[in-house]
């Protein structure tokens, strides 16, 4: 049965869908807002209830869900929505995540998520939905969070007036740089965790509410260079050529350089969203993926193409090689009250 604290519209919501009786099994939190429980018949069939009531993304959701399911993409069905309580009932693709295929030892999730990542290139037309551009949408914007609160606990001060807009100076300068790079519909949060093994299927995609249009390689670089796992650079390489193949040499060197953009964009925004949802949250549990990111860091200002925001860093004092000791509450007095 749902919990005794479930609220009345939740239980006519279950009710009307004919699962009010089944078991109840919610999962650990992540993240996001989005929750989401098991629901278990006595005859043994299930479904998962996605309650997206703090995220405004649920007709998103269903519609891409759809759009993708229709060109051969494996994502959930969804059984019913009640749009006005931001709720869900959707198919249940089970319990292994690639994520908890890679804790048994299994690196062959690899192949599956890139594999899957060729499909939706190849298949979804990116003038089918009506998405965001990657530009505009908080996973660009947010790279410059790592100024914002990254910055501040690196070296126990409040950042000056304008150091964030010359942060994402440079970064104009150098995207403006680069050749033009193809531009597909993105996952935007591609990572084992939300990718699912559908045995004699592959991969079973979900939390793909925020999917936007950008450059080729985003959803790539975010499951290569994982804030949860190490990827060896033999398998990443690997898995960059399988991407690329039918690529042009110069098709792939525009790749390459986009590749380590958008993957640094990423690692400047999660950087960064770790100290804020320390202070903000409590959520000090994830200041320990600081090692991991700092390293991702490191490596990435040794490419060429970033070597304008290598500068950049050099000239605040930041070189990646301690964790930052100061914790949340210890912060708080550093963060600026325009801090993104």
């Amino acid at each position: 049965m749902i919990p005794a604290l479930a609220n009345d519209h939740l239980s006519s919501f279950l009710a009307a869908q004919g699962w009010l009786d089944a078991g109840y099994e919610p999962f650990p939190a992540d993240w996001g807002t989005r929750t989401y429980a098991r629901l278990t018949k006595a005859d043994g069939r299930t479904a998962l209830l996605m309650d997206m009531s703090l995220d405004s993304n649920l007709p998103d959701y269903v519609r891409i869900a759809d759009y993708l399911r229709s060109v051969g993409l494996h994502t959930p069905e969804v059984y019913a929505v009640d749009e006005r309580a931001g709720l869900a009932l959707i198919e249940d693709f089970g319990d292994i995540s690639f994520g908890n295929r890679l804790r048994r030892g299994y690196n062959d999730i690899y192949e599956l998520a890139t594999d899957a990542l060729i499909q939706l290139r190849d298949r979804a037309d990116r003038k089918a939905l009506d998405l965001p551009v990657y530009r505009d949408t908080p996973y660009n914007l947010g790279k410059r969070r790592i100024v914002d609160w990254y910055v501040p606990a690196a070296r126990g001060s409040k950042n000056p007036d304008g150091l964030a807009e010359s942060f994402l100076a440079v970064w104009d300068r150098i995207e403006s740089a680069l050749p033009p790079c193809p531009q597909v519909i993105c996952h935007a949060d591609y990572h084992p965790e939300n990718l699912m093994l559908l045995p004699g299927q592959g991969c079973g995609l979900i939390d793909f509410q925020d999917a936007f249009i950008g450059p080729a390689p985003y959803d790539l670089a975010n499951l290569l260079e994982d804030i949860r796992n190490d990827v060896s650079e033999d398998l990443r390489a690997a898995m960059k050529k399988r991407y690329c193949a039918d690529m042009t040499s110069q098709e792939r060197e525009a790749f390459d350089s986009w590749y380590r953009v958008v993957a640094t964009h990423f690692h400047c925004r999660v950087i960064g969203q770790c100290y804020k949802l320390a202070v903000g949250s409590g959520r000090d549990d994830l200041l320990t993926y600081l090692p991991r990111m700092e390293g991702y860091m490191r490596v990435a200002l040794g490419h060429p193409v970033l070597a304008p925001l290598a500068d950049w860093f050099v000239a605040q004092g930041i070189d990646f090689e301690n964790t930052p000791v100061i914790m949340a509450e210890d912060l708080k007095p550093f963060i600026r009250e325009d801090a993104y």
